[in-house]
């Protein structure tokens, strides 16, 4: 018979732990006893075999159960059930805040004391497979999608992970251009962090001083040293996300760094020399701003030794349920089945998903939020195109704000100006206007933040 999940029970009293040590025996668990929370954090610190879950007592002579809390790793490697007779509320309310899951009150009765004990060992194993999914998703190269495309770019991703050669990721907004960046990163084997800079977030005249740094005294306002994103990401990756909305004086720095693998702070006399790979995503056709002169052909070229393509959505029709799946194991757990309601699966397949992976991803969200008790379905009318819905009666001046009037018109006119601009860059040269600044109002009214 296979022996029951390791309790480990820490306690002083050697009458609790001779009765605990019973209860849990009849119940199917395997008790594992500790007097001290040094002996306790030995065991829990054992290769082999280390418990399931531990049950703690709070007041017990030199340290504390409270402190040996304090100063375990967190997250806490196995769920914690406090058990004290002489804790104050307060105490109570630490422990939890400490990572505690439940606390029980001496002497428990057998049935509170077994419900909380189960009660953790479920959620620990719910965290568990809420890990594995997730380091599932992060193994190097791993991109969810059982399409042609989306293997052809797992095994592209394999061959140049290991390189140190800038890549250029491309493809529409909502691709998983970023994801793309995460598995080539992991695949590179470097050991820094990766680093993730969107250029079109920054305002054009922070964006120098962010991405490589100033000496103190190098403008008003720089009161001390500050390294940029550059040498931050010393000995792993940088990637630079909407690379196309970087200004052009910036892109001749930014050559110079690929070229000479030094950095030269604002206000600096002396190179920085860095290990960094660069990585560059956009969803622009640079081919197309080289010839506009809104980028530098030998940036470009620079860039553009390994190119990466991230296809729409709508173009690997195969990726759709394994990726709803994912999604709905994100948002309302793994051990919440995804059921297909009849229809469900054309309407994935007609929808052209303008949004892309994002967008399927906003649904599955969405889904979860309405959902009542049990599996979380999916059916046609989630996923169809609201086209054909009456238009709303147009409001008279009485019904709305002055504010809100303003607002419609302000989406009006950066819509048009997107469409004309092609880019937020273009938009904000358009309106006469600084980019990053232009970026925060989209995200504020709520627009797209691409054309």
């Amino acid at each position: 018979m296979k022996p029951g999940p390791r309790i480990l029970i820490v306690d002083d009293d050697p009458g609790v732990l001779r009765a605990l040590r019973g209860l849990l025996g009849d119940e199917g668990f395997t008790p594992v006893e500790a007097r001290s929370a040094a002996e306790a954090a030995r065991l829990l610190e054992a290769p082999d075999a280390p418990p399931a879950l531990m049950l703690l007592d709070l007041r017990m002579p030199g340290e504390t159960g409270l402190e040996l809390l304090a100063r375990l790793p967190k997250p806490l490697a196995v769920p914690v059930v406090v058990l004290s007779g002489e804790a104050s509320p307060a105490e109570a309310v630490q422990a939890l805040k400490l990572g505690a899951t439940d606390f029980v009150e001496k002497p428990p009765s057998a049935e509170r004391l077994i419900t909380a004990l189960r009660n953790a060992l479920a959620l620990g194993s719910l965290r568990e497979e809420r890990e594995r999914l997730l380091d599932e998703l992060a193994r190097p190269g791993h991109l969810v999608g059982d399409s042609p495309a989306m293997e052809a770019l797992r095994q592209l991703i394999a061959r140049v992970g290991p390189s140190d050669t800038a890549v250029l990721i491309t493809g529409e907004t909502g691709t998983g251009k970023e994801r793309v960046a995460q598995a080539l990163h992991k695949a590179s084997g470097r050991k820094g962090r990766l680093v993730a800079v969107n250029c079109a977030a920054i305002p054009a005249t922070l964006l120098e001083s962010e991405l490589f740094g100033h000496e103190r005294g190098a403008f008003s306002g720089a009161v001390a040293r500050r390294t940029g994103r550059v040498e931050q990401a010393q000995g792993g990756t940088l990637l630079l996300d909407e690379l196309g909305d970087m200004p052009l004086e910036l892109q001749a720095k930014l050559l110079r760094v690929l070229e000479t693998r030094q950095v030269e702070r604002l206000g600096g006399t002396l190179p920085v020399p860095v290990d960094v790979r660069i990585l560059a995503a956009t969803h622009q056709d640079l081919t197309r701003a080289v010839k506009e002169g809104r980028f530098r052909q030998d940036l470009f070229f620079r860039l553009n030794v390994l190119p990466l393509h991230v296809p729409p959505l709508r173009e690997r029709p195969e990726d759709l349920l394994p990726l709803a799946r994912v999604f709905a194991a994100e948002f309302a757990g793994p051990r919440t089945p995804l059921v297909l309601a009849p229809g469900a699966e054309a309407a994935l397949r007609a929808y052209p998903w303008p949004g892309n992976v994002r967008e399927l991803r906003n649904v599955m969200e969405r889904l979860n939020l309405l959902r009542g008790e049990g599996p979380l379905e999916l059916r046609p009318d989630a996923v169809t195109a609201p086209t054909g819905t009456p238009a709303a009666p147009r409001a008279t001046l009485g019904d709305r704000s002055y504010r809100e009037h303003v607002e419609d018109f302000e989406r009006e006119l950066i819509r048009a100006a997107l469409q004309e601009g092609e880019s937020i860059a273009g938009a904000a040269r358009l309106l006469q206007v600084d980019r990053g600044n232009l970026y925060r109002r989209i995200k504020a009214l709520g627009l797209p933040v691409t054309p």
